[in-house]
């Protein structure tokens, strides 16, 4: 967990916010790839601060290749509440393990490993996905949410404003930066499959928009991750493009809390956006906030050959969160906030 003034307080916000969803897992084993990551972690710290403030008795299998980083995410005083298993979903073994909920939320989210590991990218979706329903079947798990992306929608055609969970555009198979949507695309045609050739397969998704917040890997390579990064240490912000791309964001905690209200609330087989409604803004819009909450400025540079072939072509891709918003949540940090906490709580670790 991050220890940083006001991050327990708002765990405990969500929670008290949202006491039915923890209340609906008291007693369930949930097992979760990426833990170490972005948002499999927040969803981790909010599990344990259900256990110490509900008594809720999650046990959260946290699930992911980096060893040290796991451990250093969630040390041995958390044992109670957490169960560190240093896998690999692709190659793995996963015998012995329980579980009730499967959340599979690994996969590469950095434009440089979809330049350089285009392979894991395309892997750690369809064969990592493949190998977690079979798991989660194997174990007679209640549920498996598969964590999508909003590329999955490919390029906005130019005939809706918002892709609402129907939609559909256009994907270049025949590139190299088509590895990460077209994964995504065959992973939830993947899910979609199991449910239809083995019934009591039930699974929900989570078509994710564009997150940021304080549990960011070091060395994220994100737009969002780099400015709020720069912010931190009081450099300007960045920019490797005009800016102009407009996407949908969202704060970590809030995509944490919309994963568990899908897992328990959604309708089985069917697709959830998640981002903050009020959120979706320009690229540069979004360097600006950071520029504010780092009392700092814009700028811009040219981006290196790697980093470029890693970046996305698509340059308007926002989402509609109806049908999420549907189940009973809400945003609970509008961007500028979302950023603010996110810069304040990263400046008090880097000083201590």
């Amino acid at each position: 967990m991050i220890f940083a003034t006001g991050y327990t307080e708002e765990l405990q916000r969500y929670v008290a916010d949202n006491e039915e969803v923890f209340k609906g897992l008291s007693g369930a084993r949930v097992f979760i790839s990426g833990a170490a990551g972005l948002i499999g972690s927040y969803v981790i710290d909010l599990l344990i601060a259900s256990n110490c403030l509900l008594n809720t008795g999650v046990m959260a299998y946290a699930v992911d290749k980096n060893g040290a980083l796991l451990e250093q995410r969630f040390p041995d005083t958390y044992a109670d509440t957490v169960r560190r298993l240093v896998l690999d979903v692709n190659v793995d073994d996963f015998t012995g393990v329980k579980a009730d909920y499967v959340i599979h939320a690994a996969s590469n989210t950095s434009p440089i490993d979809y330049a350089t590991k285009p392979v894991d990218t395309i892997q750690t979706n369809v064969i990592g996905t493949d190998r977690l329903i079979q798991f989660a079947l194997s174990v007679g798990a209640k549920r498996f949410l598969f964590c999508s992306s909003v590329e999955a929608y490919g390029a906005n055609n130019g005939d809706v404003d918002k892709f609402t969970e129907t939609y559909s555009g256009y994907v270049d198979c025949n590139t190299l930066r088509a590895g990460y949507p077209s994964a995504k695309r065959v992973s939830e045609a993947l899910c979609n499959a199991y449910m239809a050739q083995y019934m009591d397969f039930d699974f929900v998704t989570a078509r994710i928009g564009r997150i940021y917040g304080p549990t960011v890997i070091e060395g994220d390579a994100k737009a969002p991750s780099q400015f709020i990064n720069n912010a931190v240490e009081g450099q300007p912000i960045v920019m490797k493009s005009d800016g102009m791309q407009q996407y949908s964001y969202g704060y970590v905690g809030d995509c944490a809390m919309a994963l568990l209200f899908i897992l328990l609330k959604g309708e089985k087989g069917q697709a959830y956006n998640v981002a903050d409604p009020g959120s979706c803004v320009l690229l540069r819009d979004f360097a600006q906030a950071a520029a504010k909450a780092g009392h700092t400025e814009t700028t811009f540079v040219v981006p290196t050959a790697v980093e470029a072939a890693g970046y996305s072509k698509i340059t308007k891709a926002t989402m509609d969160t109806t049908k999420l918003e549907s189940l009973g949540w809400r945003a609970m940090y509008a961007m500028q906030q979302g950023v603010d906490r996110t810069v304040a709580y990263l400046k008090e670790i880097e000083e201590r």
